[in-house]
This record gives C-alpha cells, structure tokens and sequence, in this order.
C-alpha cells in the first residue's frame, strides 16, 4: 500500500467516527498512562498534542513506549514484519497491529467505554449521588471512583483484621449489629462543604462518634496522604468500638493513631493488602530534635512578646509534662513528641518495650479489671492521667520516669534524618493543616538544600497563594510543571492561579483566591487551556471537568 493510500485509509476512519477517539498512548517510567491526540518526537524530547494545547518533553527520560495509533503516516517499521502490515494496511493499537474492520470495531468500543465511563462519573460526581459499598465491617460512600472505593473498603477491613489481631475488638451487643459509615470525597473542598461536624479549615479527616462517621477525602495529588488519614481516623474509629464511652487521653490516642498511620501499604505475593505500621516521619523527628537543641540554644527575646520567635524556638517537651497534657494543649509540636515517644518504645534497643507497651494500651482501652475510671462527661469516663502514666512504667518495667525521659531522648537525637528531606516533609505537612507562614521557610530550606522534588515548588506555590503572593505562586507552579510536564494536578493548579491572577490584575495588595458564585462564567484563555489539559491529562477526575466548564 503507498503513502497516499494509508492516508486514504485513516481518513476514512476519521470520518466513521469522532476525532477525539483517536488517540496515541503514552506509557511514562512511573506507570502514568496519557493519551494525546498524537505524540511524535520533537528536538531531544517529544511533543504531545491534545485537544486544548500541547505538552513539550524536553527530553526522552520521562516516556518508556509510545504507541502511535490511528495515524500511521509518520511510523517507522522496526523490522520487515512491521513493513508488510503497514504494507497490508494494518493499524497498530493498544501495542497489536490490527486489520482495518478490526481497528474499527476497536475504535468503538473504546469510544462507547469511554464515554460511558464519563456519563457515569459526571452522574455520580455529587455528595449524596456516589457509589456505596458493604463490607463485613463498614458500609462505604464515596463519589470518586469505583476503583477508589475497592481500594478504601480492601484497606479499612485488612485494617479492621490487623488491629483485631492486635488488641481484640469486641463491640457491644448493639455496636456489633451497626457497619460505620466511612465517607469517602472527592476533593478538599467537597469534604468541607459537605462534613455533617464542625472542622476547621486544615482538617483532612475525622472520625466522629456522634454519628458514628469516619471522614476524609482523597487527594489525588498525594493519595498516600490519604491512605495516612484514612489509617489514622480509622484506629480512632477501633478504639470507639472496643469502648464507646471510654474518653481516651489526648496523648497516647493520637500517638498511636499517627503510628499506626504512618504504614507501609503494599500488595503481597498473595494479592492482598499488607500493611506495615510505624514507619518513620522524619518531620516529627526533625522537630523534636530541633526542640532539643533549642533547650540549650533559646536565648532572651523568645518570651509572649515575641510570639512568632517563641513559636520557633520551643524547648523539648519532658515526659511528665507529656503524660499531664489536656486536649487544649495539645498541638502540632506535641503532636511529634507524642508519636516519637510511642516510636521509641516501639523500637528501643532489642524490643525491650514493646511487648509491655502493647499489653499496656489493649489493657487500657479494654479497661481491665483494676483499672479506675471517673465520670468525664454525661455519658463518657477517663481514667486519671497519673493512673495511666503509672500503668505504663508498669507494664514497660521501669520504675524512674527520669531515666525513660533521657533514653527517649537519646534515641530520638541519635535517629539518622536527611536535613532538606526531613524540612521538605515537615512543610508538606503545614501545607496540609494549612498553617502556611510555617510551611515556606521549610519548604524554603527544602529547596535550596538541593530537593529536586517538584511537590517541593507546587506546595510553596499554595503557601504562597493563600498568603497573598499569587505572582510568586504562579512562577513555582510553573516550576512544578517543568519538573513533571504531565503532572495533571499542576496544570489544574496553575489554571486556577491564572484565573486569580486575570481577576485581580491591577491590585497591588489582598491578592489572594478569588471567591467565586455558583454559575460565575470565566473568561481567560491561557487559564482555560491550562484546564483543558488537566481534564485530558486526567479524564477521571470530576473536579478538572467541572472547572474546566465554567470558563466561557
């Protein structure tokens, strides 16, 4: 067949069905797949061209394969085999060359699955119109994804088994009879808008007994941060169902729930999920060996008057202060000396506590027999804090508060961190609890210590965004996106940051998000191609697609 008549061909095809469905593929060495409307090489790299704009690769180091499809006038046979197919009219699709009736039907039934999978992600795209699922355990609500809900509902009831195996949960009579409810959402914002409890505006999830509800939503940006908060609110849901009038001490519940939070989740040989608890967080230990030095570092000037000084410069919190803490006390800081203190007797030398730490916390949340509780609430007890620091030594066999304090420090001080890593994660993690002005000077130092993680720009660009410096936001994302070109969440970002940007132009102060009315039209090209891409990056994502529809 000449040049001339497999062009003959592919317009055929182009006029059987719609331009769109014809695709190449993309495989990235990451496992992404993209598909543009044709991808060809371009200068040392590869120039990807989509509906709404096209995507320039500087160089190969990103694509393991792509497969040209549909239009083979620019492919190069790799051997005689391939020259005769092209010669006999063949396609190559999904990596099989294919005759041309075959191509066709082909091409058909990817169209009618795609659109099919868009109709329903767009029907279901609503809180309250998702998917539900029963498990022996939960009873899961989500309107993410079918594939997204198996995943959650797999890792909450292998969860479920795991902490079961643990301590033994035996619910009540009527709890036993009763699946919880986990509300899975889409999207930050839905989560807020739609979270029955009154939150704040950094919280990622929360389990609430009064409804009995554990809530998150998924972060399609960094899923293995949700995978954290879904293990994290769901220890709090376990430790409801043993005792759901036990009132737990501030401390050792979110200690422990960060442990167990901080999971290694993978698929073992048999196919199911593993996890493995208490991994390391290098920016708890990061802060907590900072607030050792600063106990012999912190000087005058870091007093009430200087509240943003004081703030940096907070000495290591001892261990009986620890185990006094009440819930107003209890903050990010403590946070990190909680879980590294629960860390430690989890790993000190030879699993000397471990054993003894394990019995202490299922006899405490069991309320064994000779543990005291006392009235916290109309419906609830606690036990007293000294009777649970006093239960502890005793089950970990010690018996001088003093010496256990200066052996958790020295492990924590001797714990192996890579500064910019360790400064990377921690101001990732004040990104997400929204406490911005702290999250840029790590992320600052993240940088010019040499991370060449491109979350390291896109998260400061937030920072920066909700601090009121969209222009400086704006050149990081745009770092961000050179960095990873077909990273989906970047261009969204940046779209959004356009928008902004073309709203407030003219303004020298308050240029922060722009607040928008249900329905409000945008006009602003660069902005909409920007969305465009995103959408097409990630097709699956509902909240691309929506905000890609109010631009005019």
């Amino acid at each position: 067949m000449t040049q001339l008549s497999r062009c003959v061909l592919v317009l055929a095809l182009l006029a059987v069905f719609d331009a769109p469905a014809l695709a190449d593929r993309v495989v990235t060495n990451d496992g992404r797949i993209v598909t543009p409307k044709k991808a060809r090489a371009f200068g040392a790299g590869y120039k990807l061209e989509f509906e709404h704009g096209e995507i320039i690769l500087p160089d190969k180091s990103l694509v393991r394969e792509i497969e040209i499809e549909g239009d083979m006038a620019d492919y190069v046979p790799q051997n005689e085999d391939e020259k005769q197919k092209l010669a006999d009219g063949y396609v190559k699709y999904r990596g099989r060359w294919l005759s041309a009736p075959a191509y066709k039907d082909e091409l058909r039934r990817a169209f009618e699955a795609g659109r099919k999978r868009t109709e329903e992600i767009k029907a279901h795209s609503e809180w309250g119109t998702g998917w539900t699922k029963t498990t022996r355990h939960f009873v899961f609500k989500t309107n993410t994804s079918t594939e997204l809900l198996d995943y959650y509902a797999e890792l909450l009831e292998a969860y479920y088994d795991l902490q079961d195996n643990r301590i033994g949960i035996k619910p009540t009579p009527s709890l036993s009879r009763t699946k919880m409810t986990v509300n899975i959402y889409k999207s930050n914002e839905d989560f807020h808008a739609n979270a029955a409890a009154d939150i704040g505006g950094s919280t990622l999830g929360y389990f609430w007994s009064y409804d009995q509800t554990l809530n998150f939503y998924h972060d399609y940006q960094e899923p293995a941060q949700s995978t954290w908060v879904a293990l994290h609110e769901c220890t709090h849901l376990l430790t409801y169902l043993i005792d759901p009038q036990y009132d737990p001490q501030i401390w050792l519940n979110e200690a422990v729930a960060d442990y167990f939070g901080s999971s290694k989740v993978y698929r073992g040989k048999n196919g199911k999920l593993v996890i493995e608890p208490g991994q390391l967080q290098t920016d708890r230990v990061l802060t907590v060996q900072e607030a050792l030095r600063n106990e012999k570092e912190a000087g005058p000037g870091t007093g009430d008057g200087d509240k943003k000084k004081a703030k940096a410069f907070r000495p290591f919190t001892k261990l009986e202060d620890l185990f006094m803490l009440t819930r107003d006390q209890f903050d990010g800081f403590q946070y990190a000396h909680a879980w590294s203190f629960v860390y430690f007797l989890m790993n000190a030398q030879d699993g000397k506590y471990q054993k003894g730490f394990n019995r202490f916390f299922k006899g405490l949340y069991t309320l064994e027999k000779g543990i005291a509780t006392k009235p916290s609430g109309p419906t609830t007890k606690s036990v007293d804090p000294k009777d649970i620091r006093d239960l502890l030594l005793k089950r970990i066999g010690v018996k001088d508060t003093d010496a256990l304090e200066a052996e958790w420090r020295a492990f924590v001080a001797a714990i192996p961190i890579e500064g910019p890593e360790a400064r990377l994660k921690r101001g990732l993690y004040a990104v997400r609890m929204w406490e911005f002005e702290d999250a840029i000077p790590d992320l600052d130092a993240a940088i010019a210590g040499g991370v060449k993680d491109p979350r390291a720009w896109s998260f400061r660009s937030r920072a920066r965004w909700m601090t009121g410096n969209l222009d400086e936001a704006a050149a990081d994302m745009k770092v961000a996106i050179e960095m990873d070109p077909l990273d989906a969440n970047y261009r969204y970002s940046l779209s959004r940051l356009t928008a902004d940007l073309g709203m407030l132009d003219g303004l020298k102060v308050g240029r922060g998000p722009v607040k928008r009315e249900p329905g409000d039209k945008i006009k602003n090209d660069a902005a909409k191609v920007l969305a465009g891409l995103a959408t097409e990056l990630d097709p699956d994502n509902d909240r691309f697609r929506e905000w890609f529809e109010t631009f005019e």
